[in-house]
């Protein structure tokens, strides 16, 4: 039995094939995942699990040099916009309408559907390479 991160074998799967700038999306129940997205639902009712939970999990198996995130998460859900802006100091970042956001998602490889029933709670993320410096540079790992 595989003693701590992420249990869900689906998940840690494709997690695991994502390289070097490749897009993952970890959207709200409601967000409109492009038909054929590459998705890993994970929600179990509403906001179980939700943006946070989600995050610190993927955080602990991932590292991030960018991210994207919708111009109304600032006003709509200021707990989360500020959680993602104290963790995300070294990565550059984006905030882009949620029309533009849409379309990015375009390019997304891997969608994780959460049961976040927050307005625009989404957060699209670009791997890093997995070179020490870039790792050393852009790690976040969240303990408990």
């Amino acid at each position: 039995m595989k003693k701590s991160g992420i249990l869900n074998a689906q998940l840690l799967s494709e997690l695991t094939k994502l390289r070097h700038g490749d897009k993952l999306l970890i959207c709200d129940a409601g967000f409109p995942i492009p038909v054929g997205g590459n998705v890993v639902d994970i929600s179990l009712v509403g906001g179980i699990p939700d943006l946070p939970q989600t995050l610190k999990a993927v955080l602990n198996e991932m590292v991030f040099e960018s991210y994207v995130i919708m111009n109304t998460l600032a006003e709509k859900n200021p707990e989360y916009y500020q959680l993602i802006t104290q963790l995300f100091q070294a990565q550059t970042h984006v905030e882009v309408p949620m029309e533009e956001f849409i379309i990015l998602a375009q390019d997304v490889k891997l969608f994780i559907r959460t049961g976040e029933l927050r307005s625009a709670s989404n957060l699209m993320l670009a791997s890093a390479s997995g070179t020490p410096q870039a790792v050393a540079l852009y790690d976040i790992s969240i303990k408990e």
